[in-house]
């Protein structure tokens, strides 16, 4: 068997949501909405800056409660450089229970699985190592939106 991967914590970043503009409604794969994000920050060792405006999330919730996302977000870094990050992941569970509680500050940390797999573009030659590097998030809902720590699969 091989020895597990280690992992590598590289930032966290918070972005704000808005409600989603476009309820495309139930279809063959579930709900469809898309939102905006809004803005956010990006804090850590290996990316500091901010998460401009104008990104977005194509979320699906399928019949089981389960939220998969597909969100398009772009960081300014601290120095300069702009790098683009898409991601999908997975929520679950996601109600109106849920929700609740995390617009009122009350979920619990664990309480629903948050998990998204995060690819990097850049054409900084600073931060050409994201553009080959493996990543998961580890997400949490929140009042002001959603937060995520991300790690590097060594």
């Amino acid at each position: 068997m091989v020895e597990a991967p280690a992992l590598e914590y590289l930032f966290s970043y918070t972005a704000g949501i808005e409600e989603p503009q476009q309820a495309i409604g139930a279809g063959p794969f579930g709900h469809r909405m898309i939102a905006r994000v809004t803005g956010g920050r990006s804090e850590g060792p290996r990316l500091e800056g901010e998460v401009l405006p104008g990104g977005g999330d194509w979320a699906l919730i399928d019949a089981a409660g389960t939220l998969r996302l597909d969100a398009r977000v772009t960081v300014q870094t601290h120095d300069g450089a702009r790098i683009y990050i898409q991601y999908r992941g997975v929520i679950t569970p996601i109600d109106p229970g849920t929700v609740a509680r995390a617009l009122d500050g009350s979920l619990a940390p664990g309480e629903c699985y948050y998990r998204t797999a995060p690819v990097f573009e850049t054409g900084d030659a600073r931060y050409a190592w994201l553009n080959t590097t493996v990543a998961v998030g580890v997400g949490r809902l929140e009042k002001e939106g959603v937060a995520y720590d991300v790690f590097g699969v060594a």
